[in-house]
């Protein structure tokens, strides 16, 4: 089924603010698939999953490439309107080829573009107000990248308004199931919901990962009493996590689920199953203040060392009055 308008490209509106040209974060198609460009290889890996994300969620694809105005003015000075329409077109071809590059396998879908003069991560949070889910590209796994993980993709995931997907490295198996961690005792359910969504739309099944590091009670706690009430708290963890598989099966029948118990730390656990994942799904949390400049343990974890991950945001509940 056609997906949008055949072979559109249209560059997104761009405005005059002081000496520089922004993006109007209101030119960003509602729902659309935005995927964040720089000119370099990551670009590759990550406009082929936005754009075969974007036919799948049957919406459009939006490029953003994001110059950083104030680190022109501070390598350059004041920059010219000369300097700045070469740099501005510079920028343009390179979302051009992008976009001629998502359209190669997708001729039907709609792909808009925009070059803005703003910080690359303000740029992409700002975007995620509208779009459907943000794609990301980074660098390749590795000894060092793995452990690395550029600055724009730990501020947009940790700040932005809806779902980001980090693209590291091409997936290994194909049709390969959606991985999802699961806790229990605080499952949100936002993030299990985009694990099923994800797996429908690809026509896969969801692996729910619930992984709980076994840890031994100290010397003097080691009887069997405190070694019964360990052995019945990891049981009745275990029948909540077949209780979660089975109500959000009933939610997506056909949805194949499978569920596995892993007694290790879940980053470990998650970065494991990684390996045989099409997407690993992880929860961050709202959070405010200073708490804000970083991620979850977890999802920061899982973020610097499995090929492809979904950060789903999740709302903090608000305080009830008392």
């Amino acid at each position: 089924m056609p997906v949008g308008h055949r072979g559109v490209d249209r560059p997104g509106r761009a405005t005059k603010k002081g000496d520089a040209m922004s993006q109007d974060v209101e030119a960003v198609p509602a729902g659309a698939v935005v995927v964040g460009v720089d000119g370099t290889d990551k670009d590759q890996r990550a406009v082929r999953w936005a754009a075969d994300e974007a036919e799948r969620r049957r919406t459009g694809l939006h490029l953003i490439y994001a110059v950083a105005w104030t680190e022109y003015s501070r390598v350059y000075g004041v920059v010219s309107s000369a300097n700045l329409d070469r740099i501005h077109d510079t920028a343009q071809r390179i979302v051009d080829d992008a976009a001629r590059q998502a359209r190669e396998g997708h001729p039907d879908l709609t792909v808009t573009s925009a070059v803005v003069m703003e910080d690359a991560a303000t740029a992409l949070v700002h975007a995620s107000r509208h779009a459907g889910v943000i794609i990301l590209g980074a660098r390749g796994l590795g000894r060092i990248a793995g452990r690395l993980l550029g600055s724009v993709s730990q501020k947009v995931t940790a700040h932005a308004h809806g779902p980001v997907i980090v693209v590291r490295d091409t997936v290994p198996v194909p049709g390969a199931p959606v991985v999802v961690g699961v806790d229990p005792l605080d499952q949100p359910p936002e993030v299990i919901q985009f694990a099923f969504e994800e797996a429908r739309r690809r026509g896969l099944g969801v692996r729910i990962v619930h992984a709980a590091p076994r840890e031994r009670p100290l010397p003097e706690f080691r009887d069997a009493e405190v070694e019964h009430m360990r052995e019945t708290a990891a049981a009745e963890e275990a029948r909540a996590v077949e209780q979660l598989a089975a109500e959000w099966s009933g939610r997506y029948p056909d949805v194949p689920v499978e569920v596995h118990e892993a007694r290790r730390h879940p980053v470990e656990a998650l970065v494991e199953e990684s390996a045989n994942a099409s997407v690993v799904v992880v929860g961050s949390r709202a959070r405010h203040g200073l708490a804000e400049l970083r991620l979850g343990s977890v999802a920061r974890g899982v973020l610097y060392e499995a090929p492809v991950v979904a950060v789903v945001r999740v709302e903090a509940a608000q305080p009830t009055a008392a």
